[in-house]
C-alpha cells in the first residue's frame, strides 16, 4: 500500500465497517469528508462536499464520532498481524501530508500492536507489589507513620494511611483503563483532575 488514494481508501472502509457494526452508519457527506484535503490527494468533488458539510454537519460532533470509530477498529485490526500492518502501512503513508483523516488518528493517539497489553500488565504488576507491601506490613505489624499516643490511635493512623495507599492504586489503574479506552489525551487531562481531586482530601485528613 504505497498510495495516499490507496491508504485513504483503506481507512475509510475499515471506519465505515466499524460505523455500521455500532448501528450508526456514515452518511455520504460523512465518509467523503474521510478524504479531505487542502492539498495532498482527495476526491474531485472534495471542496462541494466540505462546502455541503459545513452547512448539514457539526464538525466537533463528527470528529468524536470518527474518533471512537477509528478507535474501535484499530483495536479490532490489532487482533490479527496482517489487519495490524495494513493500519500502521496506511497511517505512515498518509502522515507524509497534510490530511483530515490523519488528524483526527493524531488526536486518538493510536499505540502499537500489544502495548496496550504491556501497559494493563505493568498496571496489574504495580498493583501486586503495592498490595504486597500493604498485607506484609499488616501481617507484622509495621506501622507507616504512626502516631505515638496509644496503641488504638496507632491502629487507626495506619489504617488510614493503608487506605490511602490503597486508594492510590486504584486511581493507577483506572488511568490506564481508561487510557486504553479513551485514548492518552483524554485520559491524561482525567487523571489530572482526579489527582488534584485527590491531593485536596489527602491535605485535609492528613
Amino acid at each position: 500500500m504505497r498510495s495516499v488514494r490507496e491508504a485513504k481508501d483503506f481507512l475509510a472502509s475499515e471506519i465505515a465497517e466499524e460505523a455500521q457494526r455500532e448501528g450508526t452508519p456514515l452518511s455520504e457527506i460523512e465518509r467523503k469528508m474521510l478524504y479531505f484535503s487542502e492539498t495532498g490527494w482527495a476526491l474531485p468533488d472534495i471542496m462541494e462536499v466540505n462546502e455541503e458539510f459545513d452547512s448539514a454537519y457539526d464538525q466537533d460532533d463528527y470528529e468524536h464520532k470518527v474518533a471512537n470509530l477509528i478507535r474501535k477498529a484499530y483495536r479490532r485490526a490489532c487482533e490479527d498481524k496482517a489487519g495490524y500492518e495494513k493500519w500502521r502501512t496506511s497511517i505512515s503513508v498518509l502522515n507524509r501530508g497534510d490530511h483530515y483523516l490523519s488528524v483526527m488518528i493524531r488526536i486518538v493517539g493510536l499505540r502499537p500492536r500489544h502495548d496496550q497489553l504491556k501497559l494493563f500488565l505493568t498496571a496489574m504488576a504495580i498493583v501486586a507489589v503495592v498490595i504486597s507491601g500493604i498485607l506484609l506490613s499488616i501481617r507484622y505489624n509495621i506501622g507507616v507513620g504512626s502516631r505515638p499516643s496509644g496503641p488504638k490511635s496507632t491502629l487507626v493512623h495506619t489504617s488510614l494511611r493503608e487506605y490511602l495507599w490503597v486508594g492510590m492504586v486504584v486511581v493507577f489503574v483506572v488511568c490506564q483503563i481508561l487510557r486504553l479506552v479513551l485514548g492518552a489525551k483524554r485520559a491524561d487531562g482525567l487523571t489530572s483532575k482526579v489527582l488534584r481531586a485527590f491531593a485536596r482530601f489527602s491535605n485535609r485528613i492528613g
